[in-house]
């Protein structure tokens, strides 16, 4: 069976995807291949390298993926939501929503 690469497949859908898709559409597809797939097509840190790149609607998509968080750290979340700010503005509030995320499941794990 010939390899696919998950970087391949995911820019294809990027790039083949209806004009009209909003970039929370196919960051609910790629949030479910996250979770169907095996390690070796991890989709995260494909879209965690989009947010350092220069189109702009596949760092929305990446920001719009639920259930991981787009950095390792809250200092991390930080970067990425100054990073948005200053590089695609209409994607800072996206950003900082990933940074309430944090706080709170970070608050509720103390909490218990």
């Amino acid at each position: 069976m010939p390899s696919i690469n998950i970087s391949d497949v995911m820019d294809f859908l990027v790039d083949r995807r209806a004009a009209s898709l909003p970039p929370e559409g196919l960051a609910e597809i790629l949030t479910s291949m996250a979770w169907s797939l095996d390690e070796q097509a991890n989709v995260l840190p494909v879209a965690r390298g989009w947010l350092g790149g220069d189109d702009e609607y596949r760092a929305a998509v990446a920001l719009w993926i639920d259930d991981f968080f787009p950095a390792d750290s809250r200092a991390g979340l930080v970067a990425v939501a100054e990073d948005m700010e200053s590089r695609f503005p209409a994607l800072a509030e996206r950003a900082r929503e990933w940074i309430r995320r944090w706080d709170a499941a970070h608050e509720a794990a103390r909490s218990r």
